[in-house]
């Protein structure tokens, strides 16, 4: 697990870095108060393809660790792997840039990376949701409730606030992220009943009577 963890700090420090060093070197007027991620990567912007490699990397970095951490819990896995795989889409597909008279946009991509941003808060939120129901302690419950609380507060926000909505996207994104990888390595979680568990419960076991015979 350690292997899969480090992966993941390295990836979240790179797309943090990434936050707030890049609108310094972007287009013009670009601001980590009000510039998001997905405008420090749109089309024909300056340095869009590293922000958008951030996104790539980030979103394949967690599928390790919580493949190690929750491969019992069938369901919270594939919830957060649809988060997953909906976050890698939003670096994929790229919002239209910002001078439409100068060049000519891909305005499918436009719509696609909007409709996969949508569906990546609305996935993490379900994960927030099925995860609190295998957590053992209540401290660790409120501690996602409060999480899935600020994923739909936040992104209200960066709507009726859009001249804060780039700082308020970053909070967003150190949070849920930040938080995402303290739970998958930190939180005890129930003990699972599926046949993968039992099947892995009994190799161990096993393996440990063998040690001790040893």
């Amino acid at each position: 697990m350690r292997f899969y963890a480090i992966l993941y700090v390295v990836a979240y420090l790179l797309f943090v870095g990434t936050l707030f060093i890049l609108p310094l070197f972007s287009f013009e007027g670009a601001s980590i108060l009000e510039t998001t991620i997905g405008a420090l990567g749109a089309q024909k912007v300056p340095g869009n393809w590293f922000a958008n490699a951030t996104v790539i990397i980030l979103s394949f970095a967690v599928v390790p660790l919580a493949t190690k951490q929750l491969g019992s819990y069938w369901k919270q896995l594939a919830v957060l792997y649809t988060f997953c795989i909906v976050f890698f889409f939003t670096g994929m597909y790229q919002l239209a840039g910002l001078d439409a008279q100068q060049y000519i946009f891909n305005y499918t991509n436009d719509a696609l990376h909007s409709l996969f941003s949508v569906i990546t808060g609305f996935a993490f939120c379900l994960f927030c949701v099925f995860f609190i129901f295998i957590l053992k302690e209540k401290a660790h419950r409120w501690q996602t409730f409060i999480v899935f609380s600020l994923a739909l507060i936040l992104p209200l926000l960066m709507w009726y606030l859009p001249a804060y909505k780039g700082i308020l996207q970053r909070v967003l994104f150190l949070v849920t992220f930040g938080w995402l990888f303290y739970a998958l390595t930190s939180y005890p979680l129930k003990r699972s009943n599926s046949k993968a568990s039992q099947i892995r419960r009994y190799n161990e076991l096993k393996k440990h009577i063998q040690k001790n015979e040893k």
